[in-house]
């Protein structure tokens, strides 16, 4: 009924009509529906009802994800090379590729598509010498991981990850389509070769009507020396 009904349009249930549907009773609607909210799947508003949420992008942050959440290889997702072209490095990407003020460095944006809608826009940046082999196929069709492990040679050590809470700007909300001040998700990430050598850099704006985040923990992941300590930041 959710993969008919979910679709964009607010699709609006009670237990009542649930229980009819399906031949149960209401006990057993509500502790279902509780499930499915706890999900993602199901939304409630108070004095309003119980509403299907439209489709959205999840990721799910493990060791490998963590590092590098690139390619989306389940269909659900279309994805679009915006640009790619030589820049100036800024101060902040100077800062965190270890170059010089102005230097010249690639600059490569991403575009995700859920259902013909923009959920995500990604930004990265790495220095010349690292992209000379790079084509919009290992852009497309793997990981930036992949790129410098298999195709470079150069092995991914470790990764920082920042993840903010804020409102969309206004050239961000036209980007996306939605009302200036609508909440986004901002994920910095950058990623190191051996001796802490930074290899990549970047920003990934998320429609926050459209994506969650799943975090795999466990116990071993404290004595792995991938993860870094995470701060929080006042919107």
């Amino acid at each position: 009924m959710l993969r008919k009904d979910g679709g964009s349009q607010r699709v609006r249930l009670t237990d009542a009509y649930l229980a009819d549907r399906f031949g149960v009773s209401r006990i057993t609607v509500r502790k279902a529906v509780e499930k499915l909210v706890h999900d993602g799947i199901l939304y409630r508003i108070p004095k309003l009802g119980t509403f299907v949420r439209p489709g959205m992008l999840r990721e799910k942050l493990t060791l490998t994800s963590f590092l590098d959440p690139w390619s989306d290889k389940s269909g659900a997702v279309k994805i679009r090379v915006g640009r790619i072209e030589r820049v100036s490095a800024d101060q902040e990407v100077a800062s965190q590729l270890g170059v010089k003020l102005g230097e010249t460095v690639v600059y490569i944006q991403r575009l995700r598509f859920q259902r013909n809608a923009l959920v995500v826009v990604d930004d990265r940046y790495l220095r010349v010498d690292h992209a000379r082999e790079l084509t919009e196929e290992h852009i497309l069709g793997s990981s930036f991981v992949d790129y410098f492990q298999n195709q470079l040679g150069i092995p991914i050590e470790n990764g920082e990850m920042e993840i903010e809470a804020r409102t969309a700007s206004n050239k961000e909300a036209k980007t996306f389509g939605i009302k200036p001040g609508q909440p986004v998700l901002v994920r910095r990430i950058v990623l190191y070769g051996r001796r802490k050598n930074p290899l990549l850099t970047g920003v990934s704006v998320y429609r926050a009507d459209r994506v969650s985040y799943r975090v795999m923990m466990s116990r071993e992941a404290e004595r792995l020396p991938h993860y870094s300590r995470q701060t929080t930041r006042a919107p």
